[in-house]
């Protein structure tokens, strides 16, 4: 006859990461990874904040070169309607470009957060 033995979740859980060769974090309850250097690995949340800061960072980045761009043709326009509205328009659309680029950001750290 076998015998009946109840195994808790988490020693399941510490059993899989140990045997892909990570260590399980008790408190935590998360497995952590190491690289070939020994040094741990991000998980997946992690990765994706870090993609998301650098794309904000480069939209940051093209939003204000936009508004430059927008003044310096606002400056340049001598009167003329056409060339002020157009610049207007390059100023607008790089603000919001930027604040469509700000909620983003917040949804997507709302969203890693909650794993």
């Amino acid at each position: 006859m076998l015998a009946s033995s109840s195994v808790s979740a988490a020693s399941a859980k510490e059993e899989i990461c140990t045997g892909a060769g990570g260590k399980f974090n008790t408190n935590s309850g998360k497995c952590i990874m190491k690289d070939d250097n020994g040094n741990p690995e991000k998980t997946l949340p992690e990765r994706i904040q870090q993609i998301v800061n650098v794309l904000l960072f480069v939209i940051g980045a093209v939003s204000v070169i936009m508004i430059i761009i927008g003044g310096l043709r606002y400056t340049l326009s001598n009167g003329e309607a056409k060339n002020i509205e157009s610049a207007k328009n390059t100023i607008l659309y790089a603000v919001i470009g930027l604040l469509v680029a700000i909620f983003a950001y917040a949804i997507v750290g709302f969203v890693v957060d909650a794993f």
